[in-house]
Formats: C-alpha cells, sequence, structure tokens
C-alpha cells in the first residue's frame, strides 16, 4: 500500500480558509482516484476541516500540537517539513511500502499508484514533469523540469526513510548550506523536533540526497501533478528562499517585463488543452462544478 502524505495549512495563514478547504478536497479526491493499488492519505494540520473526506476510512487528519509559523516562507517551509514528518512517521507506523509527499493544494495522476504497485522493491521516483493550471481554465502549461530539481511529489519507499534530530548536522545540512537556506535550516533547528531528512532537504535537492545515500530514486515516465496556482500559494510568499522555492533573480521594472512577454512566448508550444482524458487522470473538476469565486484565480504563467 501507499501513503499519500500532505501538510495542510493552518487556518491563522489562510487568507481564505474556505478556498484552502476547497483545494485540500480537490487534492484528497484525487489522491483517492488511483487506478490501481491500495492506498492512504494523511494529512497533517493544526485543526481539522469539517468535511465528508474526514470521514473516509482511507483518509487520516494528524493533528499537530507545535505552533504555526510565521507568514514568511522559510517558517511556512519549516511549518510543512514538521507536518510531513508527522505523516511518514504515522505511515511508517502503519506498514505502508511506500511514502508520497506531495502538496495539499495540487492534484495527482491516477496513474501513481499502478505504477508503484509494478515496480515493487524499486527505490522511489521524483517527478521529472508537471503542469500548471488555474481552476476554471481550458489550458494547462507542460514543464520539463530542469537539471537537477524535481516537482512537488515524490514517492520513496518507506524503509529508506531516514529521521534525524537537532542540533542538525552532515552532509544533508551542508547541501542546505551551500544552497543558500541557512535561514531555513536555523530556523528548523530551533523548532527544536524530529524531522524526516527527505522533506526536510526539500524538493530543490532530494534527488541528490538519496543518490549520495546510496538510494537514487528514477524519474517518472509521465507528469505526477497538476500544479495550481492561486495567489495565496506558499510559492508566492515572501520572506526567504526556504526549501522549497529558490530566489528570483532581481531585475529592473522594464527588464522583468521583458522577461516576463519572452518567457510567455517560449512557453505557447508548452500549453496543453484540458482534454476529457487529462481532466479524468487528475481529477480536474468542470467548469461548471467550481464555484464561480473559485474559477480563474491564478495564472498558468505565473512560475
Amino acid at each position: 500500500m501507499i501513503a499519500f502524505v500532505t501538510s495542510f495549512r493552518a487556518r491563522a495563514l489562510a487568507r481564505d480558509w474556505d478556498y484552502h478547504v476547497w483545494l485540500l478536497e480537490r487534492t484528497i479526491l484525487s489522491m483517492l482516484a488511483q487506478s490501481r493499488g491500495k492506498c492512504h492519505v494523511l494529512v497533517a494540520c493544526h485543526e481539522v476541516p469539517d468535511i465528508a473526506l474526514a470521514r473516509d476510512p482511507r483518509v487520516r487528519f494528524l493533528s499537530v500540537k507545535f505552533d504555526p509559523p510565521a507568514r514568511n516562507n522559510d517558517d511556512m517551509c519549516v511549518d510543512k517539513v514538521l507536518k510531513l514528518t508527522a505523516g511518514a512517521r504515522w505511515a511508517l507506523a502503519h506498514g505502508f511500502g511506500y511514502v508520497v509527499f506531495s502538496d495539499a493544494d495540487d492534484l495527482v495522476s491516477n496513474r501513481i499508484g499502478g505504477y508503484v504497485d509494478a515496480h515493487r522493491g524499486e527505490n522511489g521516483w521524483y517527478s521529472a514533469s508537471e503542469m500548471f493550471y488555474s481552476y476554471g481554465g481550458s489550458l494547462l502549461r507542460f514543464f520539463d523540469i530542469p537539471g537537477t530539481s524535481a516537482g512537488p511529489c515524490v514517492i520513496v519507499r518507506s524503509d529508506l526513510l531516514s529521521f534525524e534530530s537537532p542540533p542538525f548536522s552532515g552532509a544533508w545540512t551542508d547541501i542546505l548550506v551551500a544552497g543558500g537556506e541557512a535561514n531555513y535550516l536555523d530556523l528548523l533547528n530551533r523548532r527544536g523536533e524530529t524531522v524526516n531528512v527527505l522533506a526536510a532537504i526539500g524538493l530543490g535537492h532530494y534527488r541528490r540526497f538519496m543518490a549520495d545515500a546510496g538510494h537514487a530514486l528514477k524519474p517518472l515516465p509521465f507528469p505526477a501533478n497538476v500544479v495550481i496556482n492561486h495567489p495565496d500559494s506558499t510559492s508566492f510568499v515572501a520572506g526567504g528562499i526556504g526549501s522549497y522555492c529558490q530566489a528570483p533573480p532581481r531585475r529592473s521594472a522594464f527588464r522583468e517585463y521583458l522577461s516576463r512577454m519572452k518567457q510567455r512566448a517560449s512557453w505557447l508550444p508548452t500549453l496543453r488543452y484540458a482534454t476529457p482524458s487529462l481532466r479524468q487522470e487528475f481529477l480536474i473538476p468542470a467548469n461548471h462544478d467550481i464555484p464561480a469565486r473559485y474559477r480563474a484565480t491564478g495564472s498558468i504563467f505565473w512560475r
């Protein structure tokens, strides 16, 4: 069995709590829609939302006791790591063979469960590609993830997950410091909590971390996620680089405008129509099933 593990934002950090709850419902439904293989969904959170899915036997909400973070990227990333750690520990304690880390506002492919079931015993996989979408739109943007980075979905055999307690040290902390994330690491240390190292190293580094540990991950042969662009995404919260974001280059306003226009033009060949098959694979709702206030709140060209 596989356990999808995600972290849900605290109410105090959400500009629109009802919207985040709606996003979470869509995420959970996509996780449960696997075409093959048994799965469970673990949501680590400060407050359990009052939704029907909370009573589904395949869904488990784990209430954390530590304080919510400050509203800055680094501290919110630390909060996310602690919640993913809680979910990973629960999955290990209950005998799940694979753990899947994914975000609480994104959709996942219904092919993941079958792919893992057909390749049991392998170390795991990372998302080498993804698609961006804004609810209510008719287009998605396909993105091949460059270099050694990866998408927000990672699948790891559970016996390969490791945990460490502060003060943190070793090769994985050196990777973070070299990547300019010393402030994030300092905040993680100050929380005084045991963390799952894979969650802590973040999507920018976990491929290298697993390879260095002798447990290299393979790329998934299909996009694992539809990343939902919306204005209250952690990716757009100011205040630091964080383990899950890269600092944007600093440019003048005019150069930034030119760069964006050039970038958008280069993205035109990557656009995909939201076909019925794509909607079924990622459980993208039909536009008439999306509340009007949640339609077109973002843009596929944001990132």
